[in-house]
């Protein structure tokens, strides 16, 4: 191997490295920047795969008091109207926790797949594909 070719294939070789170092770091950047801006939204992390909704973070009480904040992956049930489960629709089958929507109640019903049940702030509710849920007696927050 002559000088030249010696010193291309090391050109080359810094080349691919110093590309593959510039990707991680523009995915690092990506990452980052995507989780700063769900930060200042207030937005709890949740994931969606195959169309069925996942929660990291699912706390109904932090620091011993009631955590009802309303983030944009969270659904309001309106009293009286009914919703069907479906995956990529307005509620995706999953695990979501029941909220009250006011201070005025310290149980709420919900009718799900049929049966109706009282639950208490904090309860989780497990949907699944198909299933028909509505709020029976007051204004239900799903997170």
């Amino acid at each position: 191997m002559d000088r030249t070719s010696l010193i291309i294939l090391l050109f080359s070789i810094a080349l691919a490295l110093l590309a593959t170092g510039l990707i991680l770091v523009s995915v690092a950047y990506y990452k980052l920047k995507k989780a700063k801006k769900a930060q200042e939204q207030g937005v709890e992390e949740v994931r969606i795969k195959g169309g069925v909704r996942y929660s990291a973070d699912d706390a109904a009480f932090r620091n011993g008091e009631e955590n009802v904040r309303l983030s944009v992956k969270d659904v309001v049930l309106e009293k009286g109207k009914i919703y069907i489960v479906e995956k990529g629709g307005e509620i995706m089958p999953g695990v979501y926790t029941a909220l009250k929507s006011t201070d005025a109640v310290d149980e709420f019903k919900l009718r799900v797949a049929g049966y109706v049940r009282s639950y208490r702030h904090g309860d989780k509710v497990i949907l699944h594909e198909g299933d028909e849920i509505e709020a029976t007696s007051t204004d239900v927050i799903l997170g």
